[in-house]
């Protein structure tokens, strides 16, 4: 198996990684020296693979490139997932401020029956931003069981509905997600703050800024500097 990030990984998880690798004696090596042999036996593997798919340092987690089945069950404290789940359900976890990941799970039951009957799926999602709300819905197949769901900056709260559409067009709600929470920026209420105070400005920029100097592709960036040139304009 490969491994992405490995010196994030437990002593346990790294003694019993380098077993599976064929390293003698890991019981016995430290965890810096388990951690520079693999790194040593993965930098030529992504020399010998490099014709044959992406480079494998940047891939995230465990692949299955050597039929990662074979080993996932004797990693401690993991357990292999089931192909799919008996009830129907929809969580969110949210990825950052403008993102959430949603996941869910259509019971055989409920995907034969829908299916039979004609109807489709989709994600109904409600976002309650500052007393505003807003709803949409997306179009999903059968075979999706996960999606990224754009959210803006705010007070106020999302959830995601797992919905079927009869051919007839009415909407019944199969799952619904508890609420996830907006996050409040907040520069957006308050730029003057940050324009007016170049020690704040300096320490904003730091964190959406690249280490190459360019501006992160972020809403809330987006949403300030275009707040500062409406000032500009009104100013002129």
């Amino acid at each position: 198996m490969i491994l992405v990030n490995i010196e994030s990984l437990s002593e346990s998880e790294l003694r019993s990684i380098a077993a599976q690798e064929g390293i003698d004696g890991a019981e016995a090596l430290t965890r810096e020296e388990i951690i520079a042999l693999l790194e040593e036996m993965y930098e030529d593997i992504d020399s010998d693979m490099e014709s044959k798919g992406p480079n494998l340092r940047y891939m995230s987690g465990l692949t299955d490139y050597r039929d990662i089945s074979k080993y996932v069950e004797d990693l401690p404290g993991v357990e292999e997932l089931p192909d799919s789940y008996p009830d129907t359900e929809i969580h969110l976890i949210k990825k950052n401020g403008s993102w959430l990941y949603a996941f869910w799970s259509l019971s055989p039951n409920d995907s034969d029956r829908l299916q039979n009957a004609g109807s489709s799926i989709v994600l109904a999602v409600t976002i309650d931003n500052n007393g505003k709300r807003e709803d949409y819905d997306i179009p999903v197949s059968f075979s999706d069981t996960e999606w990224n769901i754009g959210i803006p900056y705010g007070n106020g709260s999302c959830r995601v509905s797992l919905a079927c559409v009869t051919s007839g067009g009415e909407k019944t709600v199969l799952a619904l997600s508890d609420p996830e929470e907006l996050t409040d920026s907040y520069w957006l209420s308050h730029p003057e703050d940050m324009k007016y105070s170049d020690s704040i400005y300096r320490l904003y920029l730091t964190l959406v800024t690249t280490k190459e100097g360019d501006l992160v592709d972020n809403p809330a960036v987006r949403d300030i500097i275009q707040l500062f040139r409406k000032e500009d304009l009104l100013n002129e």
